[in-house]
């Protein structure tokens, strides 16, 4: 694939130009292809395959391969998460899984059957070999990449976990993307938990989209504990009466990594609720940008929306810019937000250090106890256990 220019990430109403917030730029974008991933499908979870073929644009037939897998050919417009679902990244990053002509991996929960017991686990395993490439700029996504799509349907009345787990060993460098667009059904529910551990060196695109009908929920559990530059998108329509979204994010920056992130609760049905809380730590030389958006259409009436982030700065160099935004076209609504964002308070510092404990060794306790507050929320018992003995021992877990 040529090298391409991409602008992600949109806050959906611009602020100055000169202050650099509106979006984030890429510069020579590559794919060659989908990243191996490995498997775990829980009994009771349908998986299929969509390969669309270039032709299909031009009217003749599609051609579907599935591999290990069930080929489907996906006709209804919202099942086949095409361009129905928008996504927190954009347009651009449909237009990159589109072109690299990818797969389209397919998880489904058939109606009435509530998957609490057991989750499905993706694990993809970056191991791009290093490169001065992909040492760059921050806005440079370097070396040829890969990238994945995945679409989850949870039919009426269903429960389905799905964890993504994106890792590479510290030396890594190199470019990835994975785009996951999710439908909730009526008064479905889907745990969703996409855990980030990439190398010091390597770049990410995170993009995330969904639709929720009648009564439908979204959790979405956020960690992002190492990359070089991650740029991460998510946005969630709200459609249905009583549709909800819940979303936790914990993140870790530290060196010279850059973090971009775009989040929307869009709201346009009735007695709609939807819930951001993002906590973090910044240390080094670390950048980081939250665009936040509660965005209330007409005729969502009754809609309730929330947002919150709290940011601890452990040193001085570190840049950090919040976007807290409310969109209303709607009176009967009720939207809160803000942003705490400092150091340790004074008065808690001293208490600290009076029983024993270095400045030093208070950061780094208050930084670890943010991040295992995230992951205890994780509703799969495997994979929350896999990361607290980790994160309790090392904050950078990359493997």
């Amino acid at each position: 694939m040529e090298k391409r220019k991409m602008t992600i990430n949109h806050l959906p109403a611009y602020t100055y130009n000169w202050l650099h917030m509106n979006a984030a730029e890429l510069a020579d974008v590559s794919v060659c292809g989908e990243a191996a991933v490995k498997e775990e499908i829980p009994e009771g979870v349908q998986a299929s395959v969509l390969t669309v073929d270039r032709a299909e644009e031009e009217g003749s037939p599609a051609n579907t391969a599935g591999k290990e897998k069930d080929a489907v050919i996906l006709t209804d417009a919202r099942a086949d998460m095409g361009t129905a679902i928008l996504t927190g990244a954009g347009a651009d990053m449909d237009a990159l899984v589109a072109d690299a002509g990818v797969p389209v991996h397919v998880l489904t929960a058939p109606a009435g059957q509530r998957i609490t017991d057991d989750a499905a686990r993706l694990s993809f395993q970056y191991a791009n070999p290093a490169s001065d490439s992909g040492r760059g700029q921050a806005a440079d996504a370097g070396a040829e990449g890969s990238v994945s799509a995945w679409r989850y349907v949870l039919e009426p009345d269903s429960e389905m976990t799905v964890v993504m787990d994106y890792s590479s060993s510290e030396e890594a460098s190199g470019f990835a993307a994975v785009q996951t667009k999710v439908h909730v059904q009526k008064d479905a529910v889907l745990h969703l938990v996409q855990i980030q551990r990439t190398g010091s060196a390597f770049t990410l695109i995170n993009d995330v989209g969904g639709v929720c009908e009648e009564g439908g929920r979204v959790e979405l559990i956020r960690l992002i504990l190492s990359g070089k530059n991650t740029f991460d998108g998510c946005r969630v329509a709200l459609e249905g009466e009583k549709s909800s979204l819940g979303v936790d994010i914990g993140y870790l920056a530290r060196r010279d990594e850059h973090l971009d992130m775009n989040y929307d609760a869009y709201h346009t049905g009735k007695k709609t609720t939807s819930e951001m809380n993002i906590s973090g730590v910044l240390r080094d030389r670390a950048f980081k940008l939250f665009r936040g958006t509660i965005d209330f259409q007409n005729g969502c009436s009754g809609a309730v929306g929330d947002e919150l982030e709290d940011v601890m700065l452990m040193d001085s160099t570190v840049v950090n810019q919040t976007i807290p935004l409310i969109l209303c076209a709607e009176e009967d609504v009720v939207g809160n937000h803000g942003a705490t964002i400092g150091r340790l308070d004074d008065q808690l510092l001293f208490y600290m250090e009076s029983r024993g404990m270095n400045r030093e060794e208070v950061y780094e306790m208050m930084a670890r106890a943010r991040i295992d507050a995230v992951i205890r929320k994780i509703p799969d018992l495997k994979t929350k256990e896999r990361l607290l003995p980790t994160e309790q021992s090392n904050l950078s877990p990359c493997e």
